[in-house]
């Protein structure tokens, strides 16, 4: 199994760094930086371009084999042993929960809906259930239970998320007929 370490910043000597960036712009930049040793193979560092929230981190993919890295809220998923992008994910990423009994990682948009991502990619995405924000956030072992923002009404509307499916019901923004997710194979 492949190992990281989070770096304080780019190494002065070695190798160049592998460049990772959503858009294909700021690649001259330092971003958050992750030095990997694979089970095979040299190690290699990764610059990973930041997005739109401050959470910076490394995390096992529920498959075993890649890493999603965060960095500032955009999310990477890199195979440590080919270094190749796997794909990109969200750009504003506010918390990642580790949900081990579903072997799901669940991650928090800004505050505003949920992902999961499963052993074989996104398992699904709820619809939006907060204007801004969310209060009073649990997350059970098969429900995500918490409070999103109703700008209209000005007040914290409850919602549930069943963590196995992605369905949701309630929440602070309302829409007539959204009361599902984005559910995927």
């Amino acid at each position: 199994m492949s190992t990281f370490e989070e770096l304080a910043g780019l190494p002065g000597s070695g190798p160049w760094p592998e460049q990772f960036s959503a858009t294909g712009r700021g690649t001259h930049r330092e971003g958050f930086v992750v030095k990997f040793v694979p089970a095979r193979g040299a190690s290699w560092i990764g610059n990973f371009q930041p997005g739109l929230t401050s959470l910076h981190g490394v995390y096992r993919h529920p498959n075993r084999h890649h890493l999603l890295v965060v960095s500032g809220g955009q999310g990477y998923v890199v195979d440590p042993e080919t270094r190749a992008l796997i794909q990109t994910v969200g750009g504003a990423i506010q918390s990642v929960h580790i949900h081990a009994e579903h072997e799901l990682l669940l991650l928090d948009h800004q505050g505003t809906d949920f992902e999961a991502i499963g052993r074989t990619g996104r398992a699904w995405r709820t619809r939006r259930l907060s204007w801004d924000g969310f209060g009073d956030l649990k997350i059970g072992k098969n429900e995500i239970v918490g409070k999103g923002w109703n700008a209209v009404d000005q007040r914290w509307q409850p919602f549930s998320v069943d963590v196995r499916t992605g369905r949701s019901s309630g929440g602070g923004y309302q829409l007539t007929d959204a009361d599902d997710s984005e559910q995927l194979a």
